[in-house]
């Protein structure tokens, strides 16, 4: 008989003891799980704290890339008032060459901008009024001192917006580099004129409608514009016949 009472007396206290270690294994798991994402969150704040860091660096580095166009601006633009010619051509040549680092600067700079894109607007305002300026300039140069290149103005707009754009910069830059610096090339986004009224301007004056479109030596050409046909408008317009490649275009 009183093995027949200790028996489920026996079986509750298993039983206590087993919602006892039950307990302690949820309450484990959830110190482990927490623990873990304790963990992950500082991970993840170190991580981007970095990242923020890598940007700011990045940010202050292409403020000093404009302030230094905007020296060789100046220095190029007393050439042209100096009537210098031979140093104008070789600092300009210099200038724009830093216009086009400074563009890809800008260009990967945006890939990693996530965290701020006022920074980067603020950045492509810049450059985009870098290249109205060095464009303005060139026009000016080119009066005083018979400089011999022919001008692109390149408008696009975004991808979903404009599916031509990647081909017509692909060949765009194929002929920057058969023309070198015989080839200008100045690219604006075309959408871009609500953050900049200088865009706007620009596409009234050439009436730039749509997407791609790029004005060539002061003539606007809409849609995708084949190589031959740019070629055909520019190498006729060089002082010396241009280069090899516009043997059968002049």
């Amino acid at each position: 008989m009183d093995g027949h009472r200790a028996g489920p007396a026996h079986g509750a206290a298993a039983k206590v003891v087993e919602r006892k270690i039950s307990r302690g294994r949820y309450l484990l798991a959830f110190l482990i799980t927490a623990g873990i994402f304790a963990l992950g969150l500082l991970l993840g704040l170190v991580i981007e704290g970095k990242r923020i860091d890598l940007i700011t660096f990045k940010d202050q580095e292409q403020k000093l890339d404009f302030q230094s166009l905007q020296l060789q601006y100046q220095f190029v633009d007393q050439f042209t008032k100096e009537r210098n010619c031979d140093g104008l051509r070789n600092t300009f040549d210099r200038s724009l060459r830093t216009l086009e680092v400074t563009r890809e600067k800008v260009e990967n700079y945006r890939k990693d901008a996530t965290l701020n894109t006022r920074e980067f607007d603020l950045l492509k305002r810049e450059y985009t009024l870098a290249q109205i300026s060095y464009w303005m300039l060139y026009l000016r140069a080119k009066e005083v001192c018979s400089l011999d290149a022919a001008v692109i103005l390149y408008f696009f707009a975004a991808e979903e917006d404009c599916r031509a754009c990647d081909e017509q910069a692909v060949i765009l830059t194929w002929l920057k580099h058969k023309l070198d610096m015989k080839l200008l090339n100045f690219v604006f986004d075309g959408e871009y004129g609500e953050y900049e009224p200088i865009i706007g301007l620009l596409k009234e004056r050439y009436g730039v409608r749509s997407y791609p479109t790029i004005v060539v030596n002061g003539k606007a050409m809409g849609g995708l514009t084949e190589k031959e046909a740019i070629l055909n408008e520019i190498c006729p317009g060089y002082l010396d016949g241009g280069p090899d490649i516009c043997e059968p275009y002049r």
